[in-house]
């Protein structure tokens, strides 16, 4: 069962048009689409000097350095991964929010964050990502093992190779 959300949208001459949309269990293509984005996101994140120094000083500990230093590293930190923390990030939320809703990235963006919020707990309720996930792992994993097993069969009992010209005309 869909979840329906009222999405106000501006047209070009700024008039307020009301449309229903429904949140929808998501079809191949948004979870394509959503595996791109998640790998964009990632790429920022592990590309992202100030993200790095901001997570090692989570995984730091307080009693190598003076309270002083820490907080002034803690500082340095926070203004390198500011790009990333509030701009990069966010972005790579809301194209995320558009692929799975179905929701097009503009009309998304000129919602209301309290909408933004209702898109998202439908997209939650109509989909359990988690278990998407965990199903398209086990696949995953299947298909590995059975490339293996064929590899391995292969290594033992290799497929006859075709006869030559030569072969044959011996």
């Amino acid at each position: 069962m869909a979840t329906t959300i009222q999405l106000k949208i501006k047209d070009e001459s700024g008039n307020i048009k009301v449309e229903n949309h429904e949140i929808e269990e998501i079809v191949l293509d948004q979870y394509i689409g959503m595996m791109k984005v998640l790998n964009d996101a990632l790429k920022t994140v592990n590309g992202d000097q100030g993200l790095a120094q901001l997570l090692d000083f989570f995984n730091s500990k307080a009693d190598e350095e003076s309270a002083q230093q820490r907080d002034i590293r803690f500082a340095y930190a926070v203004v390198g991964s500011f790009d990333a923390l509030a701009v990069r990030l966010p972005e790579h939320a809301v194209q995320l929010v558009s692929v799975l809703s179905g929701i097009s990235l503009d009309a998304l963006k000129s919602q209301k964050l309290g909408v933004i919020f209702d898109i998202y707990d439908a997209i939650i309720t109509e989909n359990d990502i988690e278990k998407l996930m965990s199903r398209a792992k086990k696949s995953l994993a299947l298909t590995k093992t059975r490339v293996k097993i064929k590899g391995l069969i292969n290594k033992l009992a290799p497929a006859p190779k075709e006869e030559t010209e030569e072969q044959t005309q011996a």
